[in-house]
């Protein structure tokens, strides 16, 4: 007999989340659901970026320059979908500074784009604390796993509790990482800024206007 019910199960175990990265021609507005922001190494190697390994690299073998990227989950304003959000260090200080002034990125409101427009331009994130009294969000997910499975890469209970970064207050996943693939950014319709006042509409504020 089956087990009926009158509510849908969190799946609070699902690591199938969608990597995210700022379109060109629109703004992501979102809630961070993670605590903390995930900071590791990458490359831009075979045309997809991929995790750095801190011994044998392929890449830096091949005199591939190292990058830093960081790592978020957040969910969609309007959609309430539940992703991954990349970032580049420059655009993560916005996250960094956040956490140092509330104690958690749990709840932040960000708008994320990219001010000329064009797809590997400049990304400038605005924050504020969310409104959390008219929304629920999702629980945590554990980050550095889901970025495991989309890269596919080994990742053990213990890459969950990271050294911090004596000269940072962030993350750096130091795992040596296999190989991974690159993932499609969400083909989901980001809302527009001013989904956060008025759920529709199209005007681009400034990060003193957020």
């Amino acid at each position: 007999m089956p087990v009926f019910t009158s509510t849908i199960p969190e799946k609070t175990k699902h690591l199938g989340f969608d990597l995210v990265r700022c379109p060109a021609d629109r703004p992501i507005v979102a809630y961070v659901t993670s605590d903390e922001m995930i900071v590791t190494e990458t490359h831009y190697w075979g045309g997809r970026t991929v995790p750095h390994e801190p011994e044998d690299c392929p890449a830096c073998a091949q005199m591939c320059p190292k990058r830093v990227h960081c790592y978020v989950s957040a969910m969609d304003i309007k959609t309430r979908a539940h992703f991954l959000f990349e970032c580049t260090a420059h655009a993560g200080v916005s996250f960094e500074d956040y956490r140092k002034a509330h104690g958690t990125l749990r709840g932040c409101l960000f708008q994320a784009h990219r001010p000329k427009r064009t797809k590997n331009g400049k990304v400038e994130i605005a924050t504020k604390p969310g409104d959390l009294t008219k929304v629920t969000l999702p629980a945590e997910p554990n980050v550095i796993k889901a970025l495991c499975t989309i890269w596919r890469i080994p990742c053990s209970e213990a890459d969950s509790s990271l050294p911090v970064a004596p000269d940072r207050d962030i993350r750096h996943d130091k795992k040596r990482n296999g190989r991974c693939r690159n993932v499609p950014v969400n083909v989901g319709e980001p809302p527009k800024m001013s989904d956060i006042l008025a759920g529709n509409g199209e005007s681009h504020r400034t990060k003193q206007q957020l």
